[in-house]
């Protein structure tokens, strides 16, 4: 089984146990939520004043619009598995640590004329595919363990916003195709594919050590050293990605 197939799998376990604790449970939801409120941090997200085309830019609008829905959806949810919302500092979240692979802006500056702008705009729709294309991945593994939760609430939640994000996915890439030409199109997708990938495997093993050190309590105790052992074999892949 290659390993990345292998981490899938180790995953789809670890949504398991991490369902089981109320604790465990909403500390993953509030990754997910901190992700979500991320746009409103920063001032580059979303730069619908700058598209020309109206469909795009209305689209771009509900894609906002659902961010601030799924914050609502997760925040009730941890609420009712008898949690609080926390903050959490930039190393914790998601959309931060793409950023950090990613060697292209996509901040649209004062002068850019129509093709810098639209290159720029790409750029940051690939980065929303990406993003977005691994979240619902997570999501899935996630609403799957949500069956065997205590509450029902999160599993609804969860299956929510998961349907909203592969609506993202999908329009995301299709618009990097219409802004710019198919081979500047083909190398941005490509370049923030292997951002992701890096990402993926840098934020999951650093997640993964963090909720082991600080939640120890709460998980089965037999399989908190293989987790750390694959928290590591993570961040060994790292280079590779």
């Amino acid at each position: 089984m290659p390993a990345l197939h292998l981490i899938d799998a180790v995953k789809r376990r670890l949504h398991r146990d991490i369902v089981a604790d109320p604790v465990l449970h909403a500390r993953v939801l509030n990754l997910y939520l901190c992700g979500e409120a991320y746009p409103h941090a920063v001032d580059d997200y979303f730069p619908i004043e700058h598209v020309d085309c109206p469909d795009l830019a209305s689209t771009m609008r509900a894609h906002m619009q659902d961010e601030d829905k799924h914050i609502a959806l997760y925040a009730k949810a941890i609420e009712k598995l008898g949690c609080e919302v926390i903050d959490l500092d930039d190393s914790a979240i998601f959309n931060v640590v793409i950023r950090s692979h990613t060697p292209s802006p996509w901040r649209v500056e004062p002068g850019m004329d129509a093709d810098a702008r639209n290159d720029r705009i790409a750029n940051f729709l690939a980065h929303a595919h990406f993003l977005e294309k691994r979240v619902a991945h997570s999501l899935e593994m996630h609403l799957d363990a949500c069956a065997h939760s205590p509450s029902p609430y999160p599993g609804k939640a969860v299956s929510a916003v998961l349907s909203d994000e592969n609506r993202h996915v999908a329009y995301t890439i299709d618009a990097v195709h219409d802004l710019v030409p198919r081979q500047r199109a083909n190398d941005i997708l490509a370049e923030h594919a292997r951002a992701e990938r890096r990402a993926n495997l840098d934020f999951s093993s650093r997640t993964l050590l963090r909720l082991l050190r600080e939640e120890a309590d709460h998980w089965p105790a037999g399989r908190r050293p293989f987790f750390g052992a694959v928290a590591w074999a993570m961040r060994r892949m790292i280079a590779g990605a």
